[in-house]
């Protein structure tokens, strides 16, 4: 698909001022002439005149060498040679570096301290600008006055809803019921990552975007920053903690609000998972919850807290090493067994899992069933698959209660095992047979 052409004349309706960046925060639109680019390796400054409105953009461009050197910074969304480096000189000084292979949220840095004088101009053109905002405020808000009571004579002159006709004229509005970018926005993220040397590009069907191409490109968006602030790693220790400290205050809040419309009761304990992490080890119980840990289990949460968090040290794994095979596995393998011991109804401590004779040895045994297999995934023991994308569907599965122990009525099992008997009289063998003693049929001394 073609990319965007920014020649076209409708650009320059839809972008008529240069607005902060919706994602990255990245000050003005450059026009669509630029003066002649130094082409040597330091930084050139320079001061280009917007030829619409009274400001000027002061632009630093950087001409890349011939050779290709580490970034300063990680790509937004991307990962950089810097954090391969890092990686292969065993940097874990943070949760980014300890995830090379994983998109970074981008930090804010801060800019130089602006003089006096700047200040002062600055201000001038601040206080021009809301006054140029306030007439043309005022200008629309007389407009769609009018343009309203029009619309409701039409209305009622045809007897049909107000809304039908404003959907009849192409009524719409920048503003949106949820936080979503405005095609405007969209539009200057795009350009940013482009003229900023971005890693991506996005596409539309024509250089003259409609109201599917412009949806399209607002989905694209959204979703990628969405993504990237959901799942990508803090670049450093600082902003880890800080994200750990307000998603904490919220999860609180969360668990508060829980009590009070359910009468439930929680436990929070949140550590982090390296010994550079900054991010303090803390627990929290709704109501009187800590009773329980004392009182039961004869536990202080405070100690709890301190060896969680000494035992995620002690492993220091990244994203990749907690979704291994071999983890994974352990997991499974874990859930299968601990819910066994807790469905079946003889109480036995000491039960464990028999995948060969899984219907004989645990289905007729003790009235249990694993429900919920998927059914893509052959019935076995975790150690024998070695498919990753197997494994983390059946441990999803397991974890959210999809494949979960049910526990059998009497008469179920008796349907069950006449079942069994069915299959074995027409010889098909259910089971792995017991292997045959190599004495058999002789006679040994007692």
């Amino acid at each position: 698909m073609p990319s965007i052409d920014w020649s076209d004349p409708i650009w320059s309706t839809l972008l008529p001022l240069p607005e902060v960046d919706f994602f990255e925060g990245q000050h003005g639109l450059l026009p669509q002439s630029l003066p002649p680019v130094p082409q040597s390796d330091s930084p050139s400054a320079l001061d280009v005149d917007h030829p619409h409105h009274n400001c000027t953009l002061s632009i630093s461009i950087i001409q890349p060498p011939a050779s290709p050197t580490l970034p300063s910074s990680p790509v937004v969304g991307a990962v950089g040679p810097l954090a391969g480096l890092l990686s292969e000189r065993g940097n874990n000084s943070s949760w980014a570096a300890r995830n090379p292979t994983r998109p970074v949220i981008p930090t804010r840095s801060k800019g130089n301290a602006l003089m006096e004088a700047q200040k002062a101009s600055r201000a001038i053109k601040s206080a021009k600008r809301k006054e140029e905002e306030n007439t043309l405020n005022e200008s629309i808000k007389t407009y769609l006055e009018e343009q309203g009571k029009k619309l409701r004579e039409i209305a009622l002159k045809h007897n049909v809803s107000e809304d039908h006709i404003k959907n009849l004229v192409g009524y719409h509005t920048h503003y949106k019921k949820m936080r979503a970018p405005q095609l405007k926005n969209a539009l200057v993220h795009t350009k940013a990552q482009e003229v900023n040397g971005g890693m991506y590009q996005l596409t539309v069907d024509s250089h003259v975007l409609t109201q599917t191409g412009s949806k399209r490109l607002h989905t694209s968006l959204t979703s990628q920053s969405i993504m990237l602030k959901i799942s990508g790693s803090r670049a450093n220790n600082i902003a880890a903690a800080r994200d750990v400290l307000a998603t904490t205050d919220r999860v609180r809040q969360e668990l508060d609000g829980l009590r009070d419309r359910c009468g439930t009761y929680a436990t929070l304990f949140v550590v982090g998972g390296h010994v550079n992490d900054q991010a303090q080890a803390t627990w929290y119980t709704t109501d009187d919850s800590s009773h329980f840990w004392e009182d039961i289990l004869n536990l202080v949460l405070d100690d709890v807290a301190r060896q969680y968090e000494q035992w995620s040290c002690s492993k220091g794994q990244n994203i990749i090493e907690r979704d291994s095979l071999e983890n994974m596995q352990s997991q499974v393998a874990k859930y299968i067994l601990n819910g066994l011991r807790r469905c079946q109804m003889t109480n036995k401590s000491n039960v464990t899992m028999n995948y060969p004779n899984y219907a004989k040895a645990i289905v007729i045994t003790y009235g249990v069933m694993l429900d919920g297999w998927p059914t893509d995934i052959p019935f076995t023991s975790p150690w024998n698959i070695h498919t990753v994308s197997e494994m983390r569907t059946l441990c999803d599965a397991l974890k959210t209660g999809r494949c979960a122990w049910q526990k059998m009525s009497a008469a179920e099992v008796d349907k069950y095992k006449a079942n069994i008997d069915k299959r074995q009289a027409a010889g098909e063998v259910v089971g792995k047979p017991r292997k045959k003693r190599s004495d058999a049929g002789k006679s040994r001394k007692r």
